[in-house]
């Protein structure tokens, strides 16, 4: 008996990655420029925030922390929706979804996995950007003189170089993937698709 139930959930997951089609990938940009516009009113209160923090002597180091604030909302937001909903807003808006390859929803060590690329790229950044203010401390006096001297060094180029290259790799293998699996797909083993999920499944997975 539990033989004949693996068998058909295994036909039935099958069915489901045969009736799968995948949006464009336009379809996919306009989903991550939605999301973009969604999270905008944030960075631009913590950005304005930030700006008057790193004016004050005694509050510099907590606007560095705002800082951190940006790239810990940003990964966040990614890894909670697709986990507990299948899809971020802006893909849920487009009315996508993502999932596993076998149709299953996607857990939280997906999702993790899925945003791994944009998280080490981001803690690259933070250590390069802080070890940067703490040994020029004494000649930085507001947030645009950190940023500038900090995009002249040569390991902020290669910080940029590297966000490039990321992001290259990432949009350019959705373009060219007859699934339009981008690189973080890859990694974590998930589509997008348009159709919605099982019902029974669509609240997303267990851990």
């Amino acid at each position: 008996m539990e033989e004949e139930n693996k068998v058909n959930e295994e036909n039935e997951s099958q069915n489901t990655v045969k009736d799968f089609t995948y949006p464009s990938f336009m379809g996919r940009a306009g989903a991550y420029i939605f999301d973009g516009l969604i999270l905008s009113p944030v960075f631009v209160l913590l950005f304005f925030v930030q700006g008057k923090l790193y004016t004050s002597e005694s509050m510099f180091y907590p606007a560095l922390i705002i800082e951190l604030m940006f790239f810990i909302i940003q990964n966040s937001y990614n890894v909670f929706f697709t986990k507990r909903f299948n899809g971020t807003p802006g893909k849920l808006f487009f009315k996508f979804r993502v999932c596993r390859e076998d149709g299953m929803p996607v857990t939280w060590e997906t999702s993790i996995k899925r945003e791994s690329i944009y998280i080490i790229r981001n803690i690259i950044y933070l250590i390069c950007f802080y070890a940067f203010i703490a040994i020029n401390r004494e000649k930085i006096t507001n947030f645009g003189i950190a940023t500038y001297l900090h995009s002249e060094t040569l390991l902020s180029k290669i910080e940029n170089w590297l966000s490039f290259i990321i992001y290259l790799f990432d949009f350019g293998k959705a373009l060219f993937s007859k699934k339009r699996k981008a690189l973080h797909d890859t990694i974590a083993g998930t589509v997008v698709v348009y159709q919605p999920m099982n019902p029974n499944t669509s609240q997303g997975g267990n851990i």
